[in-house]
């Protein structure tokens, strides 16, 4: 895999925090109970300051203790996670015409916008051909690695866009630069882009901005083994990636 990788900053003077919201994130589907051994397994703490943290969650009614030492999250977090999904710009909207991309071209199709330094995947309509992608709901990925993420980037002013790359500019060369400086220059012109390998190894994607307002809120990509595509079948995915955009681009405009 080539995934493009970022340096995350690290912001100073908030590690107790920190160490609280790590212990809270580590709660997920697959994980919905922890103990104190968990996070003594997990953190490089001691078994005073695991109870500390924990003491804290519980104060913020975050987490509450389902069984005596096994812990689980709070109904408060259902308010987050409504506030989180009203922020979700258009998912709704972009769904059914994921669906129809997939349908015209037999793969994967996705929908992202940008958050911060990242791109995220908020929608994703799965072909009937399984492929492993690091793009899947939820997950934060860097702006300078795939198709779609280059969209989103490419959005941004010059003076932002110079913070980002100057951000992670350890994570590429001066040509590596110079080159994505290039790919965003075009991609401003087109509104479309294409990428090979520069996520995960052997995927091609296609992607096209999606706008609302006269604003990009977001990227419509299809993403597919390279391997099966030929000539034909990319310009025709590239064709449909370009008109969904489209489609859902109007479907805004009428909110």
């Amino acid at each position: 895999m080539t995934q493009a990788s970022q340096a995350p900053q690290r912001t100073k003077g908030v590690d107790s925090a920190r160490r609280a919201l790590q212990i809270l994130l580590q709660f997920t589907e697959n994980t919905p109970e922890l103990t104190v051994d968990n996070l003594l397994e997990d953190h490089d703490i001691s078994v005073p300051s695991a109870y500390r943290y924990i003491s804290l969650l519980r104060e913020m009614d975050l987490i509450e203790e389902r069984e005596k030492g096994r812990f689980v999250l709070s109904p408060q977090v259902l308010k987050l996670a409504r506030a989180a999904e009203a922020t979700f710009d258009y998912r709704a909207q972009a769904q059914p015409v994921l669906d129809r991309l997939t349908q015209r071209t037999g793969e994967t199709a996705l929908y992202l916008r940008r958050v911060n330094d990242s791109a995220v995947c908020l929608a994703i309509a799965e072909s009937d051909h399984p492929i492993s992608i690091s793009f899947q709901p939820g997950n934060l990925m860097p702006l300078h690695g795939g198709a779609a993420a280059k969209i989103l980037l490419s959005a941004l002013s010059p003076a932002k866009l110079n913070q980002y790359l100057t951000r992670v500019g350890s994570t590429m060369t001066k040509a590596a630069r110079q080159r994505l400086e290039e790919d965003l220059q075009q991609i401003r012109a087109d509104g479309y882009a294409e990428s090979a390998g520069e996520v995960d190894q052997g995927v091609w994607a296609s992607a096209a901005g999606v706008h609302a307002k006269g604003a990009l809120v977001g990227a419509i990509t299809v993403v597919a083994p390279g391997y099966r595509l030929s000539e034909e079948h990319r310009e025709e995915i590239a064709d449909a990636v370009r008109a969904a955009a489209q489609e859902l681009d109007a479907a805004l405009a009428k909110r």
